[in-house]
């Protein structure tokens, strides 16, 4: 493992790996080191297969340079296969994760009140997501009123006012691992045009995540997707249905037009449904999903999301 030397007895402490090395940040070049360790290991003109995604143009010139007689060669695709199918750990680490960012955002939902910023909010949710065990809060969008609309904002200054819709998407890092979970309440009473819209919303979500039996194609399941938002008459503008979690937030296989994978046992999904109204308005619904032999099994049941929760 190549390290910084900063990181050096954090990371030998941590980790299973016991060949670590560490260069100099911002004097030495990791890629140097990586070059010396990997001719050291008899593979200076050897087949290296790297991440295109996670490797800047720079270190990829690099290593091309200083390894002139290897051959360089793309294994994403492999690891994404490989990160497809999660362990029992794996599995049992994911849905920790993912019941302990729900009570989190439940414990800061329980708290709000009209009149509170918007980014105190964020701040108090990403307290309790550090409180429920994760080394890290990943990601917080936690929207208020028109700002609900948008998928990813900036918290601001905005005031929750009675009435508004509360909207989560939000997830933390847990032993490498990712949680990601989207809940919609509103604070105060919900008109009969938002409870509409989310009972629509929620029976969308119900049926899509019924359809992830094994051996489904991850597109059919989106397809399927689609015709739900058509049959509640929603607007359906969104590229996926959901997605495959774990090391990364955004993992294969995707619930999307593009992806055929079969859906096989002990794959993972966060499955999520929403639609938004920019500046105006929005509903998210986002649980965590694991593909058992006899079917699809919701791990984030904390809150009841088949209805609009009024708080």
């Amino acid at each position: 493992m190549i390290v910084a030397t900063n990181e050096e007895g954090y990371v030998r402490e941590k980790s299973w790996i016991t060949d670590v090395r560490a260069y100099s940040q911002h004097q030495d070049s990791p890629i140097k080191l990586l070059s010396d360790v990997l001719q050291e290991k008899g593979m200076g003109a050897g087949r290296i297969g790297f991440e295109p995604a996670y490797l800047t143009t720079d270190y990829y010139l690099e290593l091309l340079e200083t390894m002139p007689e290897a051959k360089l060669e793309s294994c994403e695709p492999m690891l994404q296969k490989v990160r497809m199918i999660k362990t029992d750990t794996e599995i049992d680490l994911l849905c920790r994760a993912a019941t302990s960012t729900e009570r989190a955002l439940m414990a800061t939902y329980s708290t709000a009140r009209p009149g509170e910023k918007e980014r105190d909010l964020v701040a108090r949710l990403g307290a309790n997501i550090l409180q429920s065990g994760a080394e890290l809060p990943s990601f917080l969008f936690f929207t208020v009123g028109p700002n609900t609309g948008y998928a990813h904002p900036d918290p601001t200054d905005i005031e929750l006012q009675p009435n508004d819709v509360l909207k989560a998407d939000c997830g933390g890092w847990f032993s490498g691992y990712f949680s990601d979970i989207g809940r919609t309440v509103v604070v105060g009473k919900a008109t009969d045009e938002q409870h509409s819209i989310y009972n629509r919303l929620a029976e969308v979500h119900r049926k899509t995540i019924a359809t992830m039996a094994p051996g489904t194609p991850a597109n059919e399941v989106f397809q399927q997707n689609k015709e739900f938002y058509k049959e509640a008459d929603i607007e359906f503008n969104l590229p996926f249905a959901g997605h495959g979690l774990g090391l990364y937030i955004h993992e294969m296989p995707m619930l999307a037009d593009y992806d055929g994978t079969p859906l096989a046992p002990n794959m993972v999904f966060a499955v999520e449904t929403r639609v938004r109204w920019p500046g105006v308005e929005g509903f998210h619904i986002e649980d965590l999903v694991v593909i058992r032999e006899d079917g699809p099994e919701i791990i984030t049941k904390f809150m009841d999301t088949s209805r609009l929760m009024e708080l």
